[in-house]
């Protein structure tokens, strides 16, 4: 019932002229939109918070052109943003994690709309041809027309997490292949097709170099899409990212987004000493010159973000409303 609410609200607001109104209050301050990934199949009902449908994607990008949104390159709207110097409303397109989907379907949407986009990502998988495991695992029970498994008496929820946990800390990746091979079996949907379709996969490294080529810049995501709060581990984290990345691009990589949306200060002297330049959080709201560059807002739109909610965070309303009501920092990504 509120979110229904809301969106009519938002659609008053909007026919009062309010969010007009918000984008000159907000004018100078630098919006940064992120994405995941981009549905092939059903993963936007799966994940509607991660994936969404290209036509939707689409609707976004003819908003912003429509609207006049300057959309800048990551590196070029900072160093504007420090110099007082932005464009009124300047906005950043990011795309976390690197799925196969961003060069399928994102890369020539952006291209057509010449908007460069900054493209996080995490390593571990560009090596291999498989699906995410975590997702893999939560995606085969999701789909499953079975019942729960019966492990120990555990409901579904438990079954799947100790099929996740035993993966990642008791096998290596072809473990984990035969492990999830059986699990489809057993819950009735065929792994081999989701291998096969690539909705779970990550790019190749012969797609991520071929992104400077669409307007997307390939920058840091941790290896294994953790961020430990010991220096010597998230250090290792950034330099097995950059190792890999450096063989898929020759442009700078000083750029980081945190996984999972997870931060603290305390990182900020590792992210220093690593070389870092900017790091985006998942925390909603609007940059201005005193934002911590390692802390940088972001607005994480999804398949279950409607259009007016997504107008009403460019144009800055639904930030100034936040700060009206006094909230800033969001829960972390899941």
């Amino acid at each position: 019932m509120m979110i229904p609410l809301k969106r009519a609200l938002l659609h008053v607001c909007r026919a009062m002229g309010l969010f007009r109104l918000a984008r000159r209050m907000t004018r100078d301050r630098l919006r940064i939109l992120g994405y995941h990934g981009f549905a092939l199949a059903d993963e936007d009902r799966f994940r509607p918070g991660t994936f969404m449908r290209p036509a939707v994607f689409r609707r976004r990008l003819e908003y912003l052109a429509r609207s006049r949104t300057p959309v800048l390159p990551l590196g070029q709207a900072l160093e504007m943003l420090s110099r007082g110097t932005l464009p009124p409303c300047a906005t950043v397109i990011t795309i976390d994690d690197g799925f196969a989907s961003t060069y399928s379907q994102a890369a020539e949407l952006l291209r057509s709309f010449c908007f460069p986009a900054t493209v996080y990502v995490s390593s571990y998988y560009c090596r291999y041809p498989n699906p995410v495991f975590r997702l893999a695992v939560q995606y085969m029970f999701w789909k499953s027309p079975s019942s729960p498994l019966p492990l120990a008496g555990e409901g579904q929820d438990d079954a799947m997490w100790s099929i996740i946990r035993h993966g990642e800390t008791a096998c290596d990746e072809a473990g984990r292949v035969q492990l999830a091979e059986e699990l489809g079996r057993r819950l009735g949907v065929d792994y081999a097709e989701i291998r096969r379709s690539r909705i779970l996969s990550l790019m190749t490294p012969d797609e991520f170099r071929r992104l400077p080529g669409f307007g997307l810049d390939v920058q840091l995501h941790t290896h294994r899409h953790r961020f430990p709060e010991e220096p010597a581990c998230a250090a290792q984290e950034i330099a097995d990212n950059r190792a890999f990345l450096q063989t898929v691009t020759d442009r700078p990589l000083v750029h980081f987004c945190y996984p999972s949306g997870e931060w603290s200060e305390r990182s900020w002297r590792t992210l220093d000493e690593m070389g870092i330049e900017s790091a985006v959080t998942c925390d909603r709201g609007l940059n201005d010159a005193t934002t911590p560059r390692f802390a940088l807002r972001r607005f994480l739109d999804g398949q279950n973000v409607s259009q007016i909610e997504f107008e009403a965070e460019v144009s800055g309303f639904l930030d100034l409303a936040r700060r009206l009501l006094g909230r800033r920092r969001e829960a972390p990504a899941a």
